[in-house]
């Protein structure tokens, strides 16, 4: 009876200490196999294409990462999907990331957003401008042939290009550029916050690289300007509106989408990256701290 006692007081404060700290999800890739981890998540694309690794970023607690590839002959790369169906205002998503090859530039990378009704996989409506009461998403993103860190971001007020029927994501490129590292483990750290009341332009969103804030957007900072669909910060020109997330509050943060999506391959040219230690959480997480 006492060890039972003593069990449930260990889970119990376990279990007490994650919702101090404000962590709704985390995932170390240490399970057994490939599809006990995989259990974890409500939706993944390309699971053939994933692998443990013994390369682990300095600092973790765990022994082995995963590994996403790209074979151009056979795929997209691959993503691992997590839906949240309580929704969060506010939400933070740490990970790690080490980009093993660099042979073609990254399409689309990780994120996180919302859907009403929530969704246990992704739902894709590239080049439609979200009305506000069913979706927005945003993403950290390596930009390119240019491999610097940006935001690529949908949502209910955006801007266009020339073409007024489609929308595609808007870009958020720091000032200076943050030049994306090959070959090392990176830690990136994303933070959305909600617009309340649903009709202000008061949302914010943020990201670090290795602790370090790269770029934060809020209602009325940075400085910067409009050209055309990319937001460029600057002194001087103007400043950033705000961000209006939704115009109904059932929209909510409800999903993390580590994602490797990549379509500029070469036949024979297989790129690897490394994946460890996510955590989402509804405060701050920051890098680990390194032994």
């Amino acid at each position: 009876m006492k060890i039972l006692i003593l069990l449930f007081i260990v889970v119990s404060s376990a279990t007490l200490s994650a919702q101090e700290k404000g962590i709704v999800f985390s995932e170390d890739f240490e399970s057994a196999s490939k599809e006990e981890m995989l259990k974890q998540w409500n939706d993944a694309y390309n699971p053939e294409g994933m692998q443990f690794s013994s390369d682990v970023p300095k600092g973790s607690k765990g022994k082995q990462s995963l590994m996403m590839t790209y074979n151009p002959d056979s795929d997209n790369g691959g993503f691992l999907f997590k839906t949240f169906p309580e929704g969060f205002d506010t939400l933070y998503a740490r990970f790690y990331v080490k980009f093993i090859t660099n042979y073609s530039p990254t399409h689309h990378f990780s994120g996180m957003g919302g859907y009403y009704p929530p969704s246990p996989w992704p739902i894709g409506r590239a080049g439609f401008k979200p009305k506000g009461n069913e979706k927005f998403n945003t993403a950290v993103e390596p930009k390119g042939d240019q491999w610097t860190w940006d935001f690529y971001t949908y949502w209910m007020n955006m801007h266009g290009y020339s073409d007024p029927e489609h929308f595609w994501g808007n870009t958020f490129n720091p000032d200076p550029p943050s030049k994306v590292v090959h070959k090392q483990w990176i830690c990136i750290e994303m933070m959305v916050v909600l617009n309340t009341p649903v009709e202000e332009s008061n949302g914010e969103q943020a990201f670090w690289i290795d602790g370090k804030e790269i770029i934060h957007l809020g209602r009325g900072f940075p400085s910067g300007y409009w050209k055309w669909d990319q937001f460029i910060p600057t002194q001087g020109k103007g400043c950033f509106e705000g961000f209006q997330w939704r115009n109904d509050e059932r929209l909510k943060i409800n999903f993390f989408k580590l994602s490797y999506y990549m379509t500029k391959g070469k036949p024979g040219e297989i790129d690897k990256v490394l994946f460890d230690d996510v955590v989402v959480s509804t405060t701050y997480i920051g890098p680990l701290k390194r032994q």
